[in-house]
């Protein structure tokens, strides 16, 4: 968790892969997230927070490039922002997107 955090901490503010809201709720968009990175056979993990969560494949073996995906509860909307730390596979952007 810590290298989460000093990864998105950065110099200033990291630029996200995407930056969007979903009109889904937390719960029905981390459901579609999961099934969709399990069809992928992409490694996920959630870290859940007050507000949210974050999941990532941050430290799973073989991963080719880690990813965060941070949900917010954004009044009634999920606020979805992904960051990575390289080329990240399209099937991550392609469920991130397809689950909004």
């Amino acid at each position: 968790m810590l290298g989460v955090l000093i990864l998105l901490a950065g110099a200033g503010e990291p630029m996200p892969l995407l930056d969007a809201k979903s009109s889904k709720s937390l719960h029905a968009y981390g459901s579609c997230f999961s099934r969709e990175a399990d069809r992928a056979q992409r490694a996920w993990g959630f870290l859940p927070t007050e507000v949210g969560g974050t999941f990532t494949d941050s430290g799973a073996h073989g991963a080719p490039a880690s990813y965060w995906l941070q949900l917010r509860d954004a009044g009634g909307e999920t606020r979805v922002r992904l960051f990575t730390s390289g080329s990240v596979a399209s099937d991550i952007v392609e469920a991130a997107g397809k689950c909004r």
